[in-house]
């Protein structure tokens, strides 16, 4: 049976395909943009951070079940559980820069993690001028040293962002501590529904982790919690075939009802209904 996602996709399969662009024991991978990739379909990356960096093109850009406009100078920002695809016009011009986790937590430079956390907050960041970090990704696809490839990083994310903000060093041990949280929920596998569970992995205690994350996000750590499970049920509802009972099972519910409730609660709909409005 096929689904139509609300951006006209086709699709048979219960699953969202994983796409894996990198070889195993690669941690940093930099490329000129493929022309024939100028139009993908739905898909999920396998354990790393995509930023497109586009110096010419125009187009759309489908994250999530967002649609965003591309207008080249600009850079697209995929986190590793996004569910994502492009139409952009030909000619392409510019680079794909593939980062996985252990390139950032090897790295003994703390503003690296900052900086990577910090892009993450956006999915599109629009160019005064791109043609300074053209040059900066240039050098960093021929670079081969780690350490002047997280030099060239630093600086390529350090001038990305000067266009969205100034960017102030915030290295408390509440922003680590949110930062850490942010990273155990975005790893593979199930969510947990439990506070407790990631105080514990964290070495805290969950009224230190609501602390930091109403600090960074103004929510409790259980409603951060309840919005990644929420992101990632709207991901299988739009992007796959499977059923409410089959998504609230594959994301730890009980039964149907209890995963419709908290649906609800969170996202202002039912699953069903939240499906149907966007196919």
């Amino acid at each position: 049976m096929y689904l139509r996602n609300p951006l006209g996709v086709e699709m048979m399969q219960k699953e969202i395909e994983i796409k894996d662009k990198m070889d195993g024991q690669q941690l940093i991978k930099v490329r000129r943009f493929d022309q024939s990739k100028h139009h993908t379909t739905a898909h999920k990356h396998n354990g790393y951070l995509e930023l497109v960096f586009l110096a010419e093109t125009s187009g759309k850009h489908y994250i999530d079940g967002r649609e965003i406009v591309v207008k080249a100078p600009c850079v697209l920002v995929i986190q590793q559980g996004n569910v994502h695809h492009w139409e952009l016009a030909l000619p392409v011009v510019g680079y794909v820069v593939l980062v996985k986790k252990p390139f950032v937590d090897r790295s003994l430079d703390f503003e690296i993690n900052r900086l990577v956390k910090e892009i993450g907050k956006y999915n599109t960041i629009y160019l005064k001028n791109g043609q300074y970090l053209q040059r900066l990704l240039e050098m960093l696809q021929e670079e081969k040293n780690m350490v002047c490839q997280e030099g060239l990083l630093k600086v390529i994310l350090a001038k990305t962002l000067e266009d969205v903000q100034q960017i102030k060093p915030n290295r408390t041990m509440q922003n680590n501590l949110f930062v850490r949280f942010c990273a155990l929920l975005s790893e593979d596998g199930k969510v947990i529904n439990h506070v407790a569970h990631y105080a514990e992995i964290l070495h805290t205690s969950p009224q230190n982790l609501n602390v930091a994350c109403k600090k960074n996000t103004d929510l409790t750590a259980s409603e951060v919690i309840g919005t990644y499970i929420i992101k990632e049920a709207q991901r299988l509802l739009v992007y796959t075939g499977k059923t409410v009972s089959e998504v609230a099972y594959a994301l730890g519910f009980s039964d149907k009802s209890h995963f419709s409730k908290y649906f609800k609660r969170y996202a202002g709909t039912t699953p069903k209904n939240f499906r149907n409005q966007r196919i």
